[in-house]
Order: C-alpha cells, then sequence, then structure tokens
C-alpha cells in the first residue's frame, strides 16, 4: 500500500473548470439445540417455553463450566477475526477425506456461506465451517437428530433430551443463524440492531442472551458453551489444525483479530464474480468468491471508497485524506505509481474511479475538484464548489469522461460525457449518496435506501427503507445489486 504520507499537504488542484453551486434545473423524485450423535458433544437443552418461538431459537441452558477451562495444546484462537482460508482451499482439503455430503450445494459453495457470513458479522467462518464438521459428521448426518433438509449445520435446537432440532430455509440462513450465535457469545456489544445481515433471531433470544461476550475463544467453547462436551473445543481446533496442515499452514498464519470499527462506506463488484465491501477502518471483506488482496486498517473512520480493477485481480482504497492504497494488480503497472493529492488532517476526499484500461484513476474532493491521472482525460464542464463540501461520488463514463453526483442529487458531466437526463433532485437537501453508470442505464442511491433507476435499467426494488440517513453506497452492473449502509447492513440480489 501507499498511504502518501510522504507528499506535502495539497489544497488545490482542481482541475473541474466550471465554478458555481448545484444546478436547479430539475424536479424533485417522487421517489441452540443440538442434533444427539456420535461424533459431536451434546448441548445444554433450551430453556422451558423458548422453543414455541416464532423465529429459531439457540443454545442455552444451565451456568457453564468456568471459562478457564480451555483447550489445552493449541494457541488461543479468537471467535471472531478474519479467516484464513478461501473457499477453494476449504473444499480442497474436505475433497481429500472422499466424504459423501449430504448438502444441496457444491462444497465449494457451501464453504463460501461460512466465509462470507463470516465476514459479515467478522466471526472466523473457516473455523465455523470445522464446528460444522464436527456437528454433522462431516456433512453427512449419520445417526443426527437434524436431517439434512433442515440446512441446520450447528445443532441448533436440538440437546440431550430433544427430539428434533431446528429448520431454516436454506444452506445460507442455516449458517447465517450459526455465525450470528457464534458472535453472541463473543461479542458484549451484540444486539440484533447491529448485526450486518437480517437477524435469525429475535430481539429478546438475542439481544438478553445470558452468555453474551462470555466466550471470546474457541478454546474456552464447550463445558456449557454451545456444547455440554469437556472437550468439544479440542475437537474443532483439531479438526481446524488439519484444515491448515493440509495446505502447509498453522495458528501463527491466521491473523489476529483487530479491533474493528464496522460500518459500510463503499460496495464493488469484481468483474470476474463476488463482491467487495469497504468498512469505516479500511478493512475490504470479500464476498461471494472475489479474492480477497489485503486491506488497510485504521482505528478510526478513515475509508471513504473502493475501486476495484478492470481486471479483476486486485482494488485500489482511498482514504478520507486522499492517500490511496494500493492492493494486487493495482501494485503493478502504469497505475502503480500513479500521485494524486494528498490532504493530511484534512477529511475532504470523496471517491475514486478507475479507467476501464486499468491505467489510470481520478479522485474526487468534497468540493467537487477532479483529480485525474493516467490515461483518465483531463476533467472540462464540470462544477467547482470552492469551500462547500457538496460532491459525493464520481463514476467513469462508459464513452469516456466523468458523471459528478452533488449531494442534491444533481448529476454533472465532465470530460465529454453525454447528459444522462433528468434524474431525482431534492434542492438545498444534502441526501444524495451514491451514483452507478452502466452501458444500460444509471441509478442514484438515496441516504433512505430510494434507488432512482433511469435509462432504462430496471431497480433492485425494496433495499430497505430507513427513517434516517444510513445508505451509503451501491453498485451493479446491469443484473446484480449490491448495496450497504453506514452500519454495516448489505442488501445483495
Amino acid at each position: 500500500m501507499d498511504r502518501r504520507d510522504d507528499l506535502p499537504t495539497v489544497s488545490g488542484d482542481c482541475e473541474a473548470g466550471v465554478r458555481g453551486g448545484p444546478a436547479l434545473n430539475r424536479e424533485p423524485d417522487g421517489a441452540d439445540k443440538r442434533p444427539v450423535h456420535r461424533f459431536g458433544s451434546v448441548l445444554l437443552c433450551l430453556l422451558v417455553g423458548l422453543a414455541a418461538a416464532v423465529v429459531p431459537v439457540g443454545p442455552s441452558g444451565a451456568p457453564p463450566a468456568p471459562a478457564g477451562a480451555a483447550a489445552t495444546g493449541y494457541p488461543s484462537v479468537t471467535i471472531m477475526g478474519p479467516s484464513r482460508l478461501s473457499a477453494d482451499q476449504i473444499a480442497a482439503y474436505y475433497a481429500s477425506l472422499h466424504k459423501s455430503p449430504k448438502i444441496p450445494v457444491s462444497m465449494k459453495r457451501l464453504a463460501q456461506y461460512y466465509l462470507d457470513e463470516g465476514a459479515a458479522e467478522n466471526v472466523r467462518g473457516d473455523i465455523a465451517f470445522a464446528q460444522s464438521a464436527l456437528e454433522t459428521g462431516w456433512f453427512e448426518f449419520t445417526g443426527s437428530m437434524v436431517n439434512p433438509g433442515d440446512y441446520n449445520y450447528a445443532g441448533i435446537g436440538a440437546c440431550d433430551t430433544c427430539n428434533s432440532g431446528t429448520g431454516f430455509p436454506s444452506p445460507q440462513l442455516g449458517i447465517r443463524a450459526q455465525i450470528q450465535w457464534l458472535r453472541n457469545y463473543a461479542d458484549p456489544t451484540s444486539r440484533v440492531s447491529n448485526l450486518h445481515r437480517p437477524s435469525m433471531w429475535t430481539v429478546a433470544k438475542y439481544d438478553n442472551f445470558f452468555l453474551k461476550g462470555k466466550s471470546p475463544l474457541w478454546n474456552t467453547m464447550g463445558n456449557g458453551y454451545w456444547a455440554t462436551s469437556t472437550t468439544y473445543a479440542e475437537k474443532v481446533l483439531n479438526i481446524y489444525q488439519r484444515m491448515l496442515t493440509f495446505h502447509g499452514l498453522g495458528f501463527s498464519d491466521v491473523r489476529p483479530s483487530n479491533p474493528t470499527l464496522r460500518g459500510g462506506r463503499s460496495v464493488a463488484l469484481n468483474p470476474s464474480g463476488g463482491y467487495y465491501v469497504l468498512d469505516a477502518d479500511g478493512a475490504v471483506l470479500a464476498f461471494d468468491g472475489a479474492p480477497d488482496y489485503g486491506s488497510p486498517h485504521w482505528g478510526w473512520d478513515a475509508a471513504r471508497d473502493l475501486a476495484v480493477m478492470p481486471d479483476g485481480k486486485g482494488y485500489i482504497v482511498l482514504d478520507a485524506w486522499g492517500g490511496l492504497h494500493r492492493f494486487g494488480s493495482a501494485r503493478s503497472g502504469p497505475i502503480a505509481g500513479l500521485k494524486t493529492p494528498y490532504w493530511r488532517g484534512w477529511s475532504i476526499a470523496r471517491s475514486l474511479a478507475v479507467t476501464p484500461s486499468g491505467q489510470g484513476l481520478v479522485v474526487l474532493d468534497g468540493w467537487g475538484g477532479l483529480h485525474a491521472r493516467g490515461d483518465a482525460p483531463r476533467p472540462t464542464g464540470s462544477p467547482y464548489w470552492a469551500g462547500w463540501d457538496i460532491a459525493r461520488s464520481v463514476t467513469v463514463a462508459p464513452g469516456g469522461g466523468y458523471y459528478v453526483l452533488d449531494g442534491w442529487g444533481g448529476v454533472h458531466e465532465s470530460g465529454g460525457a453525454p447528459s444522462l437526463g433528468p434524474g431525482p433532485y431534492w434542492p438545498r437537501w444534502d441526501i444524495a449518496r451514491d451514483l452507478v453508470v452502466t452501458a444500460g442505464g444509471w441509478a442514484v442511491l438515496d441516504g433512505f435506501g430510494g434507488v432512482h433507476a433511469r435509462g432504462g435499467l430496471t431497480g433492485p426494488g425494496n433495499i430497505g427503507w430507513m427513517p434516517s440517513d444510513y445508505w451509503r453506497s451501491i453498485a451493479t452492473d446491469g443484473g446484480r445489486w449490491v448495496a450497504v449502509r453506514k452500519d454495516g447492513y448489505l442488501f445483495t440480489r
């Protein structure tokens, strides 16, 4: 990465041309019980009466043994943190076992669910997979209380004296319930309101969990934490160790659990599949098979935007001061040496876009300044609002040039980009948050969650209306849609 700390403070470099406020010629837009089996240990029964809850209820029971009864022979491994293994690596290890999994999707797809759901809640999804391997007998369900069609891979809803476990609508939702409940054990601040994907739990059950935050380490699981077995942690960690060893790795290769400032700032699609979410602290979360090339990490709200390279093999993170942090293919070729302004101590950088060739880029500052480098065309004709932080997003036009979104919803052409036509506009209301342009049309995202699609682009429908300014970024290729709120909640379609 290149933080650009060596550059002097830059206050200008505004190559946008026209100066003035947002145009006013637009109209407002109207718009855990567990299975009894031979290969796992059994969880304590649920508290009386909770089984009748409308949504799945989770593991509970009598007070556990002291947390000091930890797994021996293994280093401390936190429940929360990044995964070390990829979906391909997990699937390759599983294939080496020559098992017959009773799952409706490929093992790689199932593994990706663990990584995606885990990344959403900052839970180690690869270790959750190891937990499920224990719980389900390597997904063969031999002697299990739950059926393969329950999509319950963690023994949720099963206990020593119960006859069945909880069923879920799909494999991904069963894994989501598992990941969210693991976070509940590890994170004392976990609440339904701060989960980053729709909750599988009632507020009463999740928010009032009496063991909330009591087991931040995998080493202390068991002894009443999730399971009654005194060797539960050793069994899970042993499976995970074998997964690591298969790929020439060890526990020393597992990344530590850095304190994470969760909050969505940007989303971006990978052209080869999958997508990325940029968190406020700079963490880049890879979903749905997108390759992970690394992240910067700050302990404050410093991240502003993320641009993926056209080859899908790298990306660039923009920080609030204008620093560019390159990963993967962005660290080589012409784009690697491009210098843009750096405003040390001034949070004024707003948006970033890479040209289709991958050899140029443009940075937008809050006043509307466009800072183009490489083969990015020189900006002409776009507005500049000196002293007014109102510019919100920049995108490269499919045929060349740029579009700049202001906070009132105005879209301004630059560098020869053709006009997009009329769109939403909210005079004197800073509520427009992101702009996406494709060959088939364009859309503006407002802070309440309205997606205003134009030019033939079919919108994603209701992404989740909020009563205040929450939504921050949206991405589409005309088919896939991804959006993120400032609290990290994700919408995908």
